[in-house]
């Protein structure tokens, strides 16, 4: 049996020069924490065996304790800050210590029109292409352009398109709900799936989240609105490149960590068993190594 896989979600300790990372004043203050143990327990109640785990920062402090810990249980992705930008030697050296199996972009920070070799994350993209590691990216339609020229380029980077690809500006766009859930006012279908549609269908090596749908939806679980959503996305990426995320913690209180593992059998419920175990886990099994500590 395949195991179950939680393929994005967060981990993290209260902001401190200790652990450091990136500070949101509604859902991620300062003071709030939310350690491996909880999570755990949510998995071990659900079935789940593995996770990955991804950083609010670039700090990937209690991320490694996390992997050191708990061995086996969990894979690493870090962040690439735009914003505090690492040169290869830190990047590399944060990926052996991580360990990391990949980066965060927040987009690429490119214009279009932009050559990929001119791109200030270039070294990064190249090195992660050549180590196999893979690019988690989210980002708007500007920079899944640019992406679709860097992977023309880097034609052998993988690739997980985060939060069934859409592509909101996230820094201009994102809102809070009641629940402290990460909130983004869009119109359904959105005007991007064409775009996510067409980079699935040219390179193999991209992937997407099945997750997120909380924060899209105009409607409570189990976001009926967004059936049409999850199977384009179905019919574009196939069901070897669909990963089951529930985005803990943000999902904790509403809908809830059982519910968000079960989404899949209310929008994509003619799925074969062996295709749900693929994007329930199989997927995320061939994308991580979690042996690695």
């Amino acid at each position: 049996m395949t195991p179950l896989v939680d393929a994005h979600l967060h981990l993290f300790k209260p902001h401190s020069r200790e652990y450091p990372r990136r500070v949101y004043e509604v859902m991620a203050e300062e003071s709030r924490e939310e350690l491996a143990s909880e999570l755990l327990t949510a998995m071990g109640a659900n079935g789940v065996s593995h996770a990955v785990v991804v950083p609010l920062g670039n700090g990937d402090e209690y991320l490694r304790e996390v992997i050191a810990t708990h061995p086996g249980r969990f894979a690493g992705v870090g962040l690439y800050d735009h914003e505090s930008p690492q040169d290869l030697s830190v990047v590399r050296n944060r990926c052996e210590l991580g360990p990391l199996q990949g980066l965060r972009f927040y987009g690429l920070n490119g214009r279009i029109g932009d050559r990929p070799t001119d791109l200030a994350c270039w070294p990064i993209l190249e090195f992660m292409a050549a180590e196999q590691l893979v690019l988690w990216f989210y980002g708007d339609s500007t920079q899944i352009t640019i992406l679709r020229d860097v992977l023309r380029a880097l034609p052998e980077l993988r690739v997980v398109l985060n939060h069934l690809g859409f592509l909101p500006d996230i820094h201009a766009e994102m809102q809070f709900d009641s629940f402290r859930r990460p909130r983004f006012v869009v119109e359904l279908p959105p005007k991007g799936l064409v775009m996510v549609e067409e980079l699935a269908a040219e390179f193999q090596n991209v992937h997407v989240h099945f997750s997120g749908h909380y924060a899209f939806s105009q409607e409570d679980y189990p976001f009926k609105d967004l059936i049409p959503v999850s199977r384009r996305l179905l019919d574009a990426f196939g069901p070897t490149r669909l990963l089951m995320a529930t985005d803990w913690p943000w999902i904790r209180e509403a809908p809830g960590y059982e519910k968000l593992l079960t989404l899949i059998d209310h929008h994509l419920p003619d799925l074969a068993p062996g295709d749900r175990a693929n994007v329930c886990g199989g997927n995320a099994l061939r994308l991580f190594d979690f042996s690695l500590v």
